[in-house]
């Protein structure tokens, strides 16, 4: 099943790169790219705002 996926994933990315010169493909990856950049900055100040009330909490 999973290499029926891969096949159909590498068919719709050519097809995208060759007909629509990747607009679509590159348009996800870079959605893709900002919500990963956004669930790491908000992990980053939930453990920041974490060792601080850690801080608070020890003073």
């Amino acid at each position: 099943m999973f290499r029926v996926f891969l096949i159909i994933l590498v068919l719709v990315i050519g097809y995208d790169a060759v007909v629509h010169q990747g607009a679509y493909t590159r348009e996800a990856w870079n959605s893709i790219t900002r919500l990963t950049g956004s669930a790491v900055e908000g992990a980053k100040e939930l453990g920041q705002r974490t060792r601080d009330d850690a801080n608070t909490q020890r003073n």
